[in-house]
């Protein structure tokens, strides 16, 4: 016969330590995460506002070879080093960026038509909405200009954050999809 003293909680009761389990899944999700920064395109990498112990790391593993062993060693400790940060804040980052370019191979062509905007400006403004008659050539223009703003004083300092960039990337390719249209090499003329 029981007494009182002798509750048995069960499984009802919420465990006092995190499980190997969900440590090792967390574990996996932030070396994916790393991993797909590793895989980011150069501006989009530029853009991202990471610590210095970070960067580095990832900076050296970008510069290896994409199925070796020192990369896949360079980025589980990029992975150890990242859990030492929120881990949301990283992949806000990437989620802002939109998609990488091994799951959208446009994404160059639309960094490319980016920054063939901000350089060329309205020549390049009025070739796009003569190819994209949809676009609100206002909007456009006015994107055009914060991102060329920004980017002058980015010059200064290259870790600002570059939203104003990030904003027109993802207006044209937003529009540019809706519209069903191929950018053209012509547009893409800076390299």
């Amino acid at each position: 016969m029981r007494t009182q003293d002798q509750h048995f909680e069960g499984f009802d009761a919420e465990p006092e330590e995190e499980s190997r389990s969900a440590h090792k899944r967390e574990a996996q999700a932030i070396r994916r995460l790393v991993e797909e920064v590793a895989d980011l395109g150069e501006q989009s990498y530029a853009s991202l506002n990471l610590p210095d112990d970070l960067r580095e790391a990832l900076n050296t593993a970008r510069k290896l070879r994409p199925r070796s062993d020192e990369r896949r060693r360079q980025l589980q400790y990029a992975a150890r080093i990242q859990r030492g940060y929120p881990e949301s804040d990283l992949a806000e980052q990437v989620r802002m960026l939109g998609a990488s370019e091994k799951t959208d191979p446009d994404v160059m062509r639309f960094e490319k038509l980016r920054a063939e905007l901000i350089s060329s400006g309205i020549d390049a403004v009025n070739s796009l909405c003569r190819l994209c008659p949809q676009l609100d050539r206002r909007k456009l223009l006015s994107l055009v200009n914060k991102a060329k703003a920004e980017a002058k004083q980015a010059d200064d300092d290259e870790q600002l954050p570059r939203p104003a960039a990030r904003t027109l990337f993802k207006y044209v390719k937003t529009e540019v999809r809706k519209a069903g249209i191929k950018v053209p090499d012509t547009l893409l003329q800076s390299d």
